[in-house]
């Protein structure tokens, strides 16, 4: 009987359909060439080129997405606040010394508005790390990542309790600054004098007074002042706080999300929204909000989302 490998003339087949002389056994030599390795190359930086931007949107979204969720802790802590000290809001800072907050086993001195947040959001820093009074009152760096945007881990400021991601709304809600009268701007005041809760800021990414992010972020000056509530300046106004450039002192809202803002408003929604959404006039060569000196009064944009009717 003939094998199944010869033909019909009587000539061995090539098993497999291929000869076996250049090969090993039955199998042929197999490589790329130069050029076949340049376009496989090719195709993959490609394909990079394509999916890194669309994978470094998606991080970016990312950060948005748990950023606003620590946006809207800060609105509920807002709120349980509230409900708990006869709607009066927490001021900006207390400026006299003498006046404290209970911290767990401590208390801080001249308490900025972090610290009455501690129901929903918890201590900003964790007073059980440190052995004294003395340690814990030196304490400037924030252990608790619900007051870090992840969009700001790599700048300077990032935990600092004065400088870091979010800033609030004192000139309309809780300033403890001395106004024209002499006494506190906007302080005491409760949220019920608010008429529109629901488009009035609370808490937003704050910027600080410098770029991409600066000191004195932990509150957001309005695109205008607030005049009508008292405010003389804007948020950095220590000499010693360093400017832009010039006499700017100034921390408006940071749209570091994609070129939004993330946003919590009184009545307890959030947005994410642009600096022209927000009320601001933005310089189109820096695509930033237009900055302003110390005290400047008037310019462009609007506060009808900051508690102006």
């Amino acid at each position: 009987m003939k094998s199944q490998f010869t033909s019909h003339v009587g000539k061995p087949m090539k098993k497999y359909g291929y000869s076996n002389k250049k090969g090993y056994g039955n199998y042929p030599n197999i490589g790329f060439t130069l050029v076949e390795l340049l376009v496989v190359i090719a195709i993959i930086a490609l394909l990079m080129g394509i999916l890194l931007p669309t994978l470094g949107r998606a991080r970016k979204l990312g950060y948005r997405i748990v950023c606003m969720s620590n946006v809207r802790r800060l609105g509920v802590s807002m709120m349980l606040y509230l409900g708990e000290n006869n709607d009066n809001f927490p001021p900006d800072r207390i400026r006299d010394n003498s006046q404290s907050v209970s911290v767990g086993p401590y208390i801080r001195k001249k308490p900025r508005w972090i610290w009455y947040l501690n129901e929903g959001m918890g201590y900003v820093i964790n007073p059980y790390k440190y052995d004294s009074q003395e340690a814990f009152s030196a304490a400037l760096e924030m252990d608790n990542d619900y007051f870090l945007c992840p969009s700001l881990k790599n700048y300077e400021y990032v935990r600092n309790i004065r400088n870091g991601a979010y800033g609030y709304n004192y000139q309309y809600l809780s300033s403890t600054r001395i106004g024209p009268s002499g006494s506190y701007a906007n302080y005491p005041n409760k949220s019920l004098r608010i008429k529109s809760p629901v488009s009035t800021v609370v808490f937003c990414d704050s910027r600080g007074a410098g770029i991409p992010h600066g000191e004195h972020a932990y509150l957001v000056d309005p695109p205008k002042m607030a005049v009508s509530k008292g405010a003389k300046c804007f948020s950095p106004k220590s000499p010693g706080i360093t400017p832009i450039g010039g006499a700017n002192r100034y921390s408006p809202v940071d749209a570091r999300h994609l070129g939004k803002a993330n946003t919590v408003f009184l009545d307890g929604h959030s947005e994410a929204l642009t600096y022209e959404e927000l009320g601001y006039e933005v310089d189109q060569s820096t695509k930033r909000p237009v900055e302003k000196s110390l005290t400047e009064i008037g310019g462009g944009g609007n506060n009808h989302l900051w508690g102006s009717n």
